[in-house]
């Protein structure tokens, strides 16, 4: 519950922060708090009761807090690989515009994932905009990642370096695109959902596509949205840790796959990026995919059915499991319940 009522104060810890954060982010930020508690609570509160994780809190070698992440670990059944043989980690995070939120966040995906692959499966939580700028998601993230491919958490949770993959959403896609880029051919695949690969436009200059909505109703949070590295952006303008878009295909994981909404101003970045990884990755054996999902919006596979249609939603997922559970087989380690 802690983690829960922390990422609700943050809009109102930020308003009367010391720290020097624009007005016009605060205001903004505040004003939009009942949004924030709407969507974190919805996704904290499934779990209050859960026995289905565990915390724990990783030390930041950044001088940051330390990182909070929930880790949840396969259950075995009697067809399953003995529970001593080393487990794949499936590594997750989640997004929100680089803004602060919980790991449950992303409890659902990673428990798909746990149950499915048969992979110790965590989700990390990071410190965020307005507050925080860039790079302290970022360092977040990268300080969560070393920790888990560290001998001491290999040997704490049975873990497999052969067999390591990444996901994310949104923001969180190039968290974990550019924690990656520190682990060299160490992460053998990675899925995108509605991924931020290009930070060097701003979210209200970015090219729409066709019969994409006319009004946002939350548009007023675009200079939001935009604080965690706007300011920044000429200062890192090359910078391939904030710009994914930028990074070689030598640099990323082996194997990726990008789930693309079609009505979504990311779709021309993410198309760019696919199309030249796959020109890059040619004759190497290495697998790039884009699934186009026709009509649907950013963050449609957690968007109520209302707006969203369900059967692409567990298309999209499906999808996802059998991405992974191919580079786990091709890393020598097979799930069965």
């Amino acid at each position: 519950m802690g983690a829960l009522i922390s990422a609700n104060l943050q809009p109102i810890i930020t308003f009367f922060a010391l720290r020097p954060v624009a007005f016009t982010h605060r205001w903004r930020y505040l004003a939009f708090t009942p949004g924030f508690w709407l969507i974190n609570t919805m996704k904290y509160l499934p779990w209050i009761f859960s026995t289905a994780y565990q915390t724990y809190y990783i030390p930041s070698t950044h001088g940051g807090p330390k990182i909070r992440v929930i880790v949840f670990e396969p259950v075995y059944g009697p067809s399953s690989p003995a529970k001593s043989k080393p487990r794949p980690l499936h590594f997750t995070v989640h997004g929100g515009a680089f803004m602060p939120g919980i790991a449950e966040q992303n409890a659902d995906l990673a428990q798909r994932v746990c149950k499915n692959t048969g992979s110790v499966t965590v989700s990390v939580q990071y410190r965020g905009a307005p507050r925080f700028m860039y790079p302290s998601a970022h360092d977040d993230v990268d300080d969560a990642l070393a920790y888990f491919l560290s001998p001491e958490a290999v040997q704490k949770f049975n873990l497999d370096l052969n067999n390591v993959t990444v996901s994310g959403l949104s923001a969180g896609v190039n968290l974990s695109l550019s924690a990656s880029m520190h682990h060299i051919g160490k992460i053998a695949a990675a899925v995108s959902f509605c991924g931020v690969v290009d930070i060097r436009i701003p979210p209200g200059e970015k090219p729409k596509p066709p019969g994409f909505p006319t009004s946002n109703p939350i548009a007023f949070m675009e200079p939001v949205f935009d604080s965690y590295a706007g300011p920044l952006r000429p200062k890192y303008i090359d910078d391939p840790r904030l710009n994914v878009i930028l990074a070689p295909a030598d640099k990323l994981p082996t194997d990726m796959l990008f789930i693309i909404p079609t009505m979504d101003i990311l779709l021309h970045e993410e198309t760019e990026l696919v199309e030249r990884l796959k020109k890059e990755i040619e004759g190497s054996g290495r697998r790039v995919e884009a699934v186009f999902y026709e009509g649907e919006l950013h963050g449609f596979p957690e968007l109520p059915g209302i707006v969203s249609d369900p059967k692409k939603c567990e298309d999209a997922w499906k999808r996802m499991i059998d991405f992974l559970k191919y580079s786990n087989e091709k890393g020598g380690w097979k799930w069965a319940v």
